[in-house]
């Protein structure tokens, strides 16, 4: 769906109010408000759910999926 995209990590969480909040970090070729409008919409077509996105460097991102801590990738945090 998303070629620009080259990693990403999910990050569920409680805000203020007590509801789960969904942060998506990306790392992308090329970061454009486009990009953006299309992930959420398409999260919103198919879960009815708009998430937070926010853009991240590819290391930075790399650094939190390869935890030395565990031995496979981690793509999805769950913070609640």
């Amino acid at each position: 769906h998303f070629d620009n995209i080259e990693n990403h990590i999910i990050i569920i969480s409680t805000n203020d109010l007590g509801t789960d909040e969904i942060l998506i970090r990306i790392a992308v070729k090329e970061e454009s408000e486009s990009i953006l409008h299309k992930i959420k919409d398409h999260f919103r077509a198919k879960l009815r759910v708009t998430p937070k996105i926010e853009f991240s460097s590819k290391e930075e991102l790399h650094s939190l999926i390869n935890n030395p801590m565990s031995r496979k990738p981690i793509h999805f945090f769950d913070n609640r």
